[in-house]
């Protein structure tokens, strides 16, 4: 990107084209390209001295700009490391003013005096850790045709900076671009116009907390737009100076004026993982990333998190950037789409705390959260159907998120309760019979027949046994008849 004072546009009755550079300024690129690749050894000041010979009033923000491109592409490193720079500035500011030559000199002598040098290598160490004092140490090779496709990327980026709204449509490519757009905390809508998914985003200029920080965020999310097959771009733009809004439409058409790499993403953000981390840690329960669009009237949304627990489910959206408008819009889409749903949000862009919204600062308040999901993942006893011969109670209690009390409570008149199993009463006979047949003495005799069943050794209590385990292996735990 580029700073704003770089940015080239052409406004004309309402609208806005940012000026791409084409194969008219290969020459000039060429020439940038060389300046820096001829600096390798140089100090960087002096690079720039020699950029600025290139300017002229028509070109100056294009030479500019391709420098700003080259620099990422440019190593540097300070040369100058005794004295260390920092703590010979600090010395000399320490001892004030100096309102004559004489008096610097002075100064000057001191500190070298203190340092154990030169005069000489204190006033190079002075400002040595400066980035102009910095020596070029390599220069990665760039052609001038992606020197100017890069040029051409950051300025529609920056062209971008102001957006009220920004509204793009891609043919390709849509997992990857929703996956950039939460990880980028932006704030968006999605919705279905004549068959095609339309994102809307909500525009920097919009939010006057946070201007720069979400303009970046916003430009961050540009490269992967042009990099679908079919694509356009929609922003309504403010001018900072009249105030006036003017409209921008970029599309595919454009596509060869911007370059083709592929852009390396990391999506996973520290506290996302943190939170799949610690929800999996504390609770027994499914936690399922980016589970899929969620459909809400002519809207949908993607929660960041569905978490599961048997047939329960909830879905959790941790919010980047947000407003008061966008949180109230937000949690109505939810609402209509009659899903339950937690919004955790960071309390520094506003205050919207209810049922529905939990705020958090520095780090996530992870008791709220967890009494909130318990709360969704709540089972009913009512909603439990008792199938089969033989029911683990505690499987069901795990999957209905019951406890195994109540669920004693509500087994039918056709099963006995015997441990933690309800068993039908014709089961629970025939294999109380198999049992007595063998007439255990220890529980290793009748494992083959618990084995078969599928239940374990606290069934017997019901039958009329006693098992007194003597150690951890089965072969040494008796069994004797208590009535």
């Amino acid at each position: 990107m580029l700073p704003k004072d770089l940015l080239e546009v052409r406004k004309s009755k309402g609208k806005i084209y940012p000026k791409f550079a084409d194969e008219r300024y290969i020459s000039l690129a060429e020439r940038v390209i060389e300046v820096f690749i001829s600096g390798k050894g140089k100090k960087y000041g002096l690079v720039l001295s020699i950029l600025k010979s290139l300017e002229n009033a028509r070109n100056y923000r294009k030479v500019r700009g391709f420098a700003r491109i080259m620099d990422r592409f440019c190593e540097k490193a300070c040369m100058f490391d005794s004295p260390d720079p920092a703590e010979v500035r600090l010395f000399l500011f320490k001892r004030g003013y100096t309102t004559t030559k004489k008096e610097r000199q002075q100064a000057i002598e001191y500190a070298a005096e203190h340092f154990n040098t030169t005069p000489q290598i204190i006033e190079k160490a002075m400002f040595a850790d400066k980035e102009e004092e910095f020596i070029i140490t390599d220069v990665k090779y760039i052609s001038p045709e992606m020197l100017i496709k890069l040029y051409n990327l950051s300025l529609l980026q920056t062209t971008l900076f102001n957006s009220l709204r920004l509204t793009f449509w891609i043919s390709s490519g849509h997992k990857d671009v929703f996956r950039r757009i939460k990880w980028l905390g932006l704030m968006y809508d999605l919705y279905n116009k004549n068959g095609q998914t339309i994102v809307e985003i909500t525009g920097v200029a919009s939010i006057l907390k946070m201007t720069r920080k979400y303009g970046v965020s916003m430009a961050k999310l540009i490269p992967s737009i042009i990099k679908s097959g079919e694509w356009w771009i929609k922003a309504d733009i403010l001018d900072d100076n009249t105030k006036r809004v003017y409209h921008l439409e970029v599309d595919n058409e454009y596509s060869n004026l911007f370059p083709e790499q592929e852009e390396k993403i990391e999506y996973d953000s520290s506290l996302e993982k943190e939170f799949a981390g610690n929800i999996k840690a504390i609770m027994d329960v499914e936690v399922i990333r980016e589970p899929g669009v969620i459909k809400s009237g002519k809207y949908a949304f993607i929660p960041d998190f569905l978490i599961k627990a048997g047939e329960k489910e909830v879905y959790v959206e941790i919010v980047g950037f947000w407003t008061d408008e966008y949180l109230k819009k937000k949690l109505k889409k939810i609402h209509q789409a009659n899903l339950p749903i937690i919004v955790i949000a960071r309390e520094e862009y506003g205050e919207g705390e209810s049922e529905d919204v939990i705020m958090f600062s520095k780090k996530i308040p992870y008791n709220k959260v967890i009494k909130r999901i318990d709360h969704y993942l709540k089972g009913d006893v009512d909603d439990i159907e008792f199938e089969g011969d033989i029911i683990n109670l505690m499987e069901l209690s795990k999957v209905h998120r019951v406890p195994v009390s109540q669920i004693s409570r509500k087994i039918p008149e056709r099963y006995i309760l015997a441990g933690s199993y309800a068993v039908k009463q014709e089961v629970f006979e025939r294999l109380k019979k198999e049992v007595k047949e063998v007439n255990p003495r220890r529980l290793s005799d009748i494992t083959p027949i618990l084995k078969k069943y599928g239940v374990g050794s606290d069934i017997l209590q019901a039958m009329g046994y006693e098992v007194k385990w003597t150690s951890l292996s089965e072969e040494n735990a008796n069994i004797r008849k208590i009535m």
